[in-house]
C-alpha cells in the first residue's frame, strides 16, 4: 500500500476511534479497482471507471465495496416471477463497473436460478458468487443439507461457492440443530477442503451477547451482519419490539473487528426503508448533503466504516445501480461529524413511530393472506403525519389522506385488517417485529383517521 493510501487509512482510524468504533484489529486496504488490477477484455466499462474495493490479506480477496444482494431482483411486470433479461443487464452492468460480490440464497426463491443464468455469461474469475444454506425449519437433515448445497451449484452453474454462509444463526441453539447435531458442519468442513467452498461464514440475526460464543466456534472467514445508521445504537429488538437494547450494530461490528474478522454488511438501507425516509428527515439530511439522496446517506455511513469488506445493497432496477455504483466509484467516506450526524437523523427517524421492517419476506405467506410488508411499507411512508396530534394542520391532513389512498388500494383481504393474530409470523421475522401488534395499530389508526 502506498504511502498516500496508509496516510488516509491513518486518518479515518483517528476520527472513528472518537466516535468508538474498533481500530485496534487489522483494516482493511481501500483502493481503486484498477490499481487492484481487477480490469478485464470482458468487464471495462464504457467511461472507463470502477467502484473501490478493500483487500483483506487473511482472505486474499479484493471486493468491490458495494455487492449486490441478488434477494430484491427485477420482476415481469404483472407477475412476481423474475425478470431474466433486465437481471441480466443490471449484472452486465455491475460487472462492467468492478462489482464482483453476488449474494443469493435458496430462500430467496428463483434467484439462485436467474442469478446463475446471467452470471455464467461472464468468466468465472469476473465474479465472486455468495450462497447459503437455508436450512430452516424442517429442512435441518444431513441429507437436506447435502442435497440444498448440491442444488446450489447446479442452479449458480459453478463447482464452487466463493462464499457460503450458514443462513440466518441466531444463536447456538439454532448451530447445534441446524449444523452440529446432524453432521452438516463436518460435512461443509470436508467440502471446503475439497476447493468446494473456498470461505465459509454466517449470516447473524441474534442478540449481542448470542455473537461471541458462535465466533468461538470456529475461525470464521467472515460473518456477514445487519448495519445501518438507525440500527447502530438500538436494532428493533430494543426499540421496534419493546425489549431493551440487547443488539446493535455498533457492538457487533466493534466484536468482529477487534477479531480480525472481516464484516460483510446486509441491509443497510433496511429493505428500501432508508430509501423513503420522511419529509423531515429527508429535509434534515438534504440540508447537509445536497448532492446525496437518502439511500446514498445510508450507504455512506456503512461504507464509511473500515471494517466492511462489502455494502451489500437488494438493488431491485438499473436506476439504483447505477447510483449506488455512482456512489462507491471514487468513493468519499463521512467524516467523524457526518457519522455523528447520522446518529442524530436515526434518533429523528426512530421518532417517527417507524415500523422497522426490511420486507424481507420471511414471514410471508401469512395463513390470513395478509400482505404484512406491504401493510409495513404503506404506514411508514406517512407515519410521522399519523401520529401527530396536530389535526388542524392541513399538510397533515393531506399526509393522512395520501395513507388512506395508498392502504385503501391495497387487495382486499391483504390488508391490516385481515390480521387474526394468528402468530404464525413471529418465528419467521429476522426483526423480532411484533408484527399482529403492529397490525392492530395500524387498523385502529385507520379507524381513527
Amino acid at each position: 500500500m502506498d504511502e498516500k493510501m496508509t496516510r488516509r487509512e491513518a486518518l479515518r482510524g483517528l476520527f472513528y476511534a472518537g466516535m468508538g468504533l474498533a481500530v485496534g484489529g487489522p483494516l482493511l486496504k481501500s483502493e481503486s479497482a484498477r490499481a487492484a488490477g481487477m480490469s478485464g477484455p470482458w468487464d471495462e466499462a464504457p467511461d472507463g471507471t470502477k467502484i473501490d474495493t478493500r483487500t483483506w490479506d487473511k482472505m486474499g480477496e479484493t471486493l468491490g465495496l458495494l455487492g449486490l444482494g441478488c434477494m430484491r431482483l427485477p420482476t415481469q411486470r404483472g407477475s412476481r416471477r423474475l425478470d431474466q433479461e433486465a437481471v441480466n443487464a443490471m449484472i452486465d452492468y455491475a460487472i462492467a463497473h468492478g462489482v464482483n460480490y453476488f449474494d443469493t440464497a435458496p430462500a430467496y426463491g428463483e434467484s439462485e436460478v436467474v442469478t446463475g443464468k446471467a452470471l455464467s455469461r461472464h468468466p468465472r474469475s469476473a465474479y465472486k458468487i455468495a450462497t447459503k444454506l437455508s436450512n430452516m425449519g424442517g429442512r435441518a437433515t444431513l441429507e437436506a443439507g447435502q442435497q440444498m448445497f448440491e442444488n446450489s451449484l447446479k442452479n449458480l452453474q459453478t463447482d464452487y461457492v466463493d462464499f457460503l454462509l450458514l443462513h440466518n444463526l441466531q444463536g447456538i441453539g439454532s448451530y447445534n440443530t441446524r449444523f452440529r447435531d446432524n453432521g452438516l458442519f463436518d460435512w461443509l468442513l470436508e467440502q471446503k477442503k475439497k476447493g468446494r467452498i473456498k470461505h465459509l461464514g454466517f449470516s447473524f440475526h441474534g442478540t449481542n451477547a448470542d455473537l461471541p460464543p458462535l465466533v468461538d466456534l470456529y475461525d470464521w472467514d467472515f460473518v456477514q451482519i445487519q448495519l445501518n445508521y438507525v440500527d447502530w445504537k438500538e436494532m428493533s429488538r430494543g426499540w421496534g419490539a419493546g425489549g431493551s437494547s440487547e443488539t446493535n450494530s455498533e457492538y457487533l461490528y466493534n466484536y468482529l473487528v477487534g477479531k480480525g474478522i472481516p464484516v460483510l454488511v446486509m441491509e443497510p438501507v433496511k429493505g428500501g426503508a432508508l430509501a423513503n425516509v420522511s419529509d423531515g428527515v429527508g429535509a434534515l439530511m438534504r440540508e447537509r448533503h445536497p448532492d446525496l439522496s437518502p439511500a446514498a446517506n445510508a450507504l455512506t455511513f456503512v461504507g464509511s466504516l473500515p471494517g466492511v469488506m462489502v455494502t451489500l445493497s437488494g438493488m431491485s432496477n438499473m436506476a439504483q445501480l447505477k447510483e449506488n455504483v455512482s456512489l462507491f466509484t471514487g468513493f468519499k467516506p463521512f467524516d467523524e461529524q457526518d457519522m455523528a450526524f447520522m446518529l442524530t437523523v436515526a434518533d429523528l427517524y426512530k421518532s417517527k413511530g417507524q415500523i422497522p421492517c426490511t420486507a424481507c419476506a420471511y414471514c410471508m405467506p401469512c395463513p390470513a393472506g395478509v400482505d404484512i410488508p406491504g401493510n409495513f411499507r404503506v404506514f411508514n411512508s406517512a407515519s410521522d403525519a399519523l401520529l401527530s396530534s396536530d389535526t388542524g394542520n392541513k399538510e397533515i391532513r393531506d399526509k393522512r389522506k395520501a395513507f388512506l389512498k395508498l392502504y385503501n388500494a391495497q387487495k382486499k383481504g391483504t390488508r391490516a385488517d385481515a390480521c387474526v393474530a394468528c402468530n404464525a409470523c413471529l418465528p419467521k421475522c429476522p426483526q423480532h417485529i411484533s408484527i399482529p401488534q403492529h397490525m392492530q395499530r395500524i387498523k385502529d389508526l385507520v379507524a381513527k383517521i
